[in-house]
């Protein structure tokens, strides 16, 4: 009998073929949410660092400068001099607090104005965390804890988020 073993590499193709479609979702998602602004959006940034990006683009925050921070999905929101950035964490299994910290690192250094952590499988343990135990207070953020991270299931079939799964609910 053969078990048969996904390395690391073989799941990482799997969720790198999730970034196209949950990229042009996003983009999607932020021209309704931000009618006003110039986007930008890549998965380039899943290789690259967020600071080796922002320089192709001549964008230069001193917030990233220096952070080896390779975020899936990024974009970049601009109208006139003003920039903000906006994040998607994608994660092809089931979701964990590691995940969930990784993200919370990356947002509470840099402070998108969104920022989404998005499973094809499902929430996994972290829907005990904000489900039962209402932990939500654990994806506020900014610098007057005004934004929230959101956590959400990808349907692959519709191309979008399943809406239902969203935490938090409001």
């Amino acid at each position: 009998m053969r078990l048969w073993v996904i390395g690391e590499n073989e799941m990482r193709k799997q969720e790198e073929q999730l970034y196209p479609e949950i990229e042009a979702w996003f983009k999607g998602y932020l021209k309704d949410r931000y009618p006003n602004y110039e986007i930008i959006t890549t998965y380039k940034t899943s290789r690259i660092t967020l600071d080796s990006y922002l320089k192709t683009l001549k964008i230069n925050m001193d917030v990233a400068v220096g952070l080896a921070i390779k975020v899936d999905i990024v974009a970049v929101l601009r109208k006139s001099e003003e920039i903000k950035l906006a994040f998607v964490e994608v994660k092809d299994d089931p979701l964990t607090l590691a995940d969930l910290g990784q993200l919370w690192g990356y947002t509470q250094l840099i402070n998108p104005v969104e920022s989404f952590l998005v499973s094809s499988k499902s929430l996994g343990r972290l829907s005990h965390l904000f489900n039962i135990l209402n932990r939500e207070d654990l994806l506020i953020y900014g610098s007057r804890r005004e934004r929230t991270m959101k956590i959400a299931k990808w349907d692959t079939s519709k191309k979008s988020i399943d809406h239902f799964s969203v935490v938090p609910k409001r």
